[in-house]
Order: C-alpha cells, then structure tokens, then sequence
C-alpha cells in the first residue's frame, strides 16, 4: 500500500447519499463519491468514471433510471485504462442497461478497487 494515495472523501450529512438528476453526458467527479446518479432522459446517455488509480479503494457510485430511453441505452464508461468487471468487458469498455427491457427503478452500483477497475455489485434490470 506504499503508493496508495490519501483521497478526500465528499462531506456527507449523516445517513443521506446526495442524488443527482442528469439529462446528458456527464463526467462523474470523485468529489461526488457515494451518490446516487440517476437517467433522467428519453435519449441513451453515459456517465464517466474517474480514473481509478485516482479513487480510492472502496468509494462507489449507485446509478438508477429515473426516465426510461426511448432511443439508444443507458451505461455507464470507464476511464479508457479501466475496465468494469462484469462479464467480459474490456479496458474502456461501458456497461449498458438493456433498453428494450429497462424499467424505472433499473439500476446498478459500481465500487473502485483502487487498482484497475470497477466492480459492479449490486443491480436491477439487466445490464451487460
């Protein structure tokens, strides 16, 4: 654990996780470290990851439909260096919601290693 970097976690009030309502792409800080994002659009969008060499070990990210996508899916992307660990994903490789199947309330939670990936854990729906 020689290398590992000291990382700030967000100030959250007791017994709360902030939720964030996103209508288009949008770039997941670490400062935003336990939060609950959520789909709020009828056209597919991603969210990005941060780099996780630069999150710490343990923090995640819980993502929910809150409007189902009439056109293209929803998913989340890695870091290009990153891979979410879910099948077989690769490095950079998103995971998607299946929209032919997506319902409110579908989602997932994705948690850093702090070393190469992401670790899905918990899900509603069918993502791949």
């Amino acid at each position: 654990m020689g290398n590992a970097k000291a990382i700030k976690r967000p100030a959250v009030t007791a017994g709360f996780t902030p939720v964030v309502k996103k209508t288009a792409a949008y770039t997941v800080k670490n400062s935003e470290a336990d939060t609950l994002f959520k789909w709020n659009s009828a056209t597919g969008f991603n969210f990005t990851l941060p780099p996780v060499k630069k999150t710490a070990a343990g923090v995640f990210f819980d993502f929910a439909i809150e409007l189902v996508p009439s056109s293209g899916s929803h998913g989340v992307a890695p870091n290009s260096a990153d891979k979410v660990f879910i099948l077989s994903k690769t490095d950079g490789q998103a995971v998607t919601l299946d929209n032919t199947t997506d319902a409110v309330g579908d989602g997932f939670r994705l948690i850093s290693d702090g070393v190469d990936g992401w670790h899905l854990v918990a899900k509603v729906g069918t993502p791949a």
